[in-house]
């Protein structure tokens, strides 16, 4: 059964045997010194999604109306929206950089039936120029990597192409390997072989010694693969997938057979090397690790960002990138930079809740709430308000010392009425206060891992054999024992 008319992408999560799970120590070696950020521009459905480094402290954001270059050193701690210049009418998730004069960015349309590709993008000083646009019909071009004078590229179902960029204005098409890949988001190139991660079908290994006719070597299938592949790197013969649901999986040598899965706060989606570490986003927050010589992940920094802030602004952690030991994530709504540094030279607090939304059945009760201090500094919560009448709570603010932790209650009273409102932190966290929970007070509604009773709903259906949706009902007790899956939609 189909649900899927349109939406967002999905994660998935797929238990296979004999699997390595890492311990989830965390070392409080390094910080993540929050710097500044890029905001979208007002009035604009500016979601700001991914992001280059140009050198000398400039950078080029993404989003799904133009490219912008920034100064990075001119970003303030509360964020600007001001730009060294803009190349508007592009619709990109990511982009690559060649030479620091040529960039590539992948084009995006909501109907893929329609043509898709890439766009050639020349800088001359600090302004952009789209010069090219190449261009495939019916093939949806994802994430993309430049090595040497070739472009890799990860097209979904379609596979991969790679590119010659001798003349890096006028890309040529050299090879192609259209099969044996479930859905191929991204890829990465080590000498002679590309690493693909393959959507629900895992790591593919791939010969592109002969780079007109790539070749599988090796790989995941559906039924070994792990979550959804998504975001691949790879160094000194390691490779890392950033595989969704499942969190970050080590390859080690390259090896399929052998990898280790270190999981993550929501679903891993993008990776860059920050110098000797490893940035990984999640939608919910970054996480640096270190990296041993063979190969294993240590977590030694992260980011936990709030999916709302206080003023119900989205913020979801996509796209990273890197300039030395400055770590760049696109947020949506921003463009945060965060340096990478050891705690003993940071003074800086960080507020990290145990959830960033509570909800209350209509009889109202107790939740138990922790605020983590993942900063070097004394994190000092001036004071807590909370918009909801029936809502109040056992913690009214205090300093939460480098490492440590408040545990504290939010209760409802049981008021019948639906109300929905945020708890404010106010707090010494540069870019985090207020912190703000959203509360959703005397609700019938069902989160994630909550028991479900029967129920039965209209749904769309998709008729395999004709192609066309058909409308019915879908009563939860007639797919016992089944997998279900679902689409949820929302707009804000």
């Amino acid at each position: 059964m189909d649900l899927i008319k349109d939406g967002f992408r999905r994660h998935w999560l797929f238990f296979a045997l004999l699997v390595v799970l890492a311990s989830q120590g965390f070392s409080q070696d390094m910080v993540l010194e929050y710097t500044g950020r890029y905001l979208r521009q007002p009035g604009e459905p500016d979601e700001l999604l991914d992001v280059i480094p140009l050198g000398d402290s400039l950078a080029v954001v993404s989003s799904n109306l133009a490219l912008a270059v920034v100064d990075l050193t001119a970003l303030p701690v509360e964020g600007t929206n001001s730009y060294i210049s803009r190349m508007m009418n592009i619709n990109s998730r990511d982009i690559y950089l060649k030479d620091g004069n040529f960039i590539y960015a992948n084009l995006h349309h909501p109907d893929v039936s329609l043509t898709t590709g890439f766009a050639v993008i020349e800088r001359v000083g600090n302004t952009l120029y789209r010069r090219k646009t190449v261009k495939q019909r019916k093939v949806y071009f994802e994430k993309m990597c430049v090595d040497g004078d070739y472009l890799y590229v990860a097209a979904h179902s379609h596979g991969i192409r790679v590119y010659d960029l001798t003349d890096p204005l006028n890309p040529a098409l050299t090879g192609s390997l259209d099969s044996g890949f479930v859905d191929a988001f991204d890829i990465v190139v080590t000498g002679d072989t590309a690493y693909v991660a393959d959507g629900a079908g895992g790591l593919k290994v791939v010969d592109v010694s002969d780079v007109g006719n790539p070749v599988i070597l090796d790989g995941d299938d559906l039924s070994t693969a792990l979550g959804t592949a998504e975001g691949v790197v790879s160094r000194n013969g390691h490779v890392y997938l950033a595989a969704g649901g499942a969190g970050v999986i080590h390859y080690r040598n390259g090896n399929p057979l052998d990898r280790t899965v270190y999981p993550v706060d929501a679903a891993a989606e993008d990776m860059e090397w920050v110098e000797d570490y490893l940035a990984v986003t999640d939608f919910s927050g970054v996480r640096v690790y270190s990296v041993a010589p063979n190969g294993d992940l240590t977590l030694v920094a992260r980011e936990k960002g709030a999916r709302r802030n206080a003023n119900a602004v989205f913020r979801s952690f996509g796209g990273v990138g890197s300039d030395g030991n400055l770590v760049l994530c696109s947020t949506w709504n921003s463009m945060d930079v965060y340096r990478l540094i050891p705690a003993s030279m940071s003074t800086q607090a960080d507020i990290t809740p145990s959830t960033s939304r509570i909800r209350f059945t209509p009889s109202g009760g107790t939740k138990l709430v922790t605020l983590s201090n993942f900063g070097a500094g004394d994190l000092i919560i001036d004071s807590v308000t909370v918009t909801v009448p029936a809502v109040s709570l056992s913690y009214t603010g205090g300093t939460i010392a480098p490492g440590d932790t408040a545990t504290f209650n939010i209760i409802h009273d049981g008021t019948p009425e639906e109300g929905y409102g945020i708890v404010y932190f106010y707090s010494n966290d540069p870019d985090e206060s207020p912190l703000s929970i959203q509360v959703f007070a005397s609700t019938d509604h069902l989160d994630p891992g909550e028991p479900a009773v029967d129920f039965t709903l209209p749904i769309f259906t998709k008729n395999h054999e004709t192609g066309e949706y058909e409308e019915g009902t879908f009563t939860l007790s007639d797919h016992l024992g089944k997998i279900i899956w679902m689409a949820v939609y929302g707009s804000w």
